[in-house]
C-alpha cells in the first residue's frame, strides 16, 4: 500500500491571543499585519509518546523515524523549507532532537512585500526497515515530475484557493514519503498548520506556542512576530 498522510492529519488554521499592545494600538487605527518586520516559525518539540513498537523480550521496542518538514509561503514559488530528517533508536516516552527554525523572513525593503500566508506540513514516520539516505531521496523527489507538479498545484492553490493548500500539501509530501519505500503506510502523526493574515495570526506579536497532539505524537510550533511599529520598545531588532 501507498503511504497515506491524509488520514487522520491534523489540518488547523490558529486562534492566537491577542495582545493587549496590538489591541490598543489597532484602535487607533494603526494596520497589524502589514507593518510586520519579522515572521519565524521553530520546531520547538516533537515528543514521541508512543513509538508504536510493542516491547518483547529481548528486543527493546525502539524505532527507527523520520520527521518530513515542508513549508510554504505566499512569496515564492518554492518550498522556503523542505527536509527530511532520521533518527535512529527512539523510545516511548522520548523527544526527538529538535528546536529549530523551520520558517524565517525579515523585512528587507520598507516598501517590501509581506508574507500573508505561511503553510506547514510536519509529519513522523516510522521505518519497517532501518535508516535510508535522506538527502539521496529528498533529491530523488524534487527531480520527480510528480514532486514539481505538485509544487506549481500548492503554489497557485495559495495563490487562487488557500483553503486547498493543505490538501495539496499532503500530496506532496507523500510523495516525498514514498520514496522512503520501507516506512509504514499509516504516519505516527501528520499535521497541516496555516497561518494567514486574514485570520490575524500575525496581530499578535512576541512568542506564540501552537500545540497538536494524537495518541502518539506531541508537537509544539512557535510563532514569533515582531513589529516596531506596535511593540513597546521599537529599538529593538529581529
Amino acid at each position: 500500500m501507498a503511504l497515506d498522510l491524509t488520514t487522520d492529519a491534523v489540518i488547523a488554521t490558529v486562534s492566537l491571543p491577542e495582545t493587549r499592545v496590538a489591541t490598543l494600538l489597532q484602535a487607533a487605527g494603526i494596520p497589524s499585519s502589514r507593518t510586520v518586520t519579522g515572521l519565524e516559525v521553530r520546531l520547538s518539540r516533537v515528543f514521541i509518546n508512543n513509538n508504536r513498537t510493542p516491547k518483547v523480550f529481548p528486543f527493546p521496542g525502539f524505532a527507527d523515524v523520520y520527521l518530513l518538514l515542508v513549508v510554504f509561503d505566499n512569496l515564492n514559488p518554492e518550498p522556503q523549507t523542505l527536509t527530511l530528517s532520521g533518527f535512529a533508536r527512539i523510545d516511548d516516552e522520548e523527544d526527538l532532537p529538535v528546536d529549530k527554525t523551520a520558517y524565517y523572513w525579515k523585512q528587507g525593503e520598507p516598501a517590501g512585500p509581506v508574507p500573508s500566508q505561511v503553510h506547514v506540513l510536519l509529519s513522523v514516520l516510522k521505518s519497517k526497515k532501518g535508516m535510508r539516505d535522506t538527502g539521496a531521496i529528498m533529491a530523488q523527489a524534487r527531480d520527480s515530475d510528480d514532486y514539481r507538479s505538485l509544487v506549481s498545484e500548492v503554489v497557485g492553490a495559495i495563490t487562487n484557493g488557500p483553503a486547498r493548500a493543505a490538501e495539496v500539501l499532503l500530496q506532496l509530501g507523500s510523495v516525498v514519503g514514498n520514496l522512503l519505500k520501507d516506512v509504514e503506510d499509516k504516519p505516527l502523526f501528520t499535521q497541516v498548520i496555516s497561518f494567514t493574515d486574514i485570520n490575524g495570526d500575525f496581530d499578535t506579536l512576541g512568542k506564540t506556542q501552537i500545540t497538536k497532539n494524537n495518541d502518539y505524537v506531541q508537537t509544539t510550533l512557535t510563532l514569533i512576530v515582531r513589529d516596531p511599529a506596535r511593540e513597546p520598545s521599537a529599538d529593538k531588532t529581529l
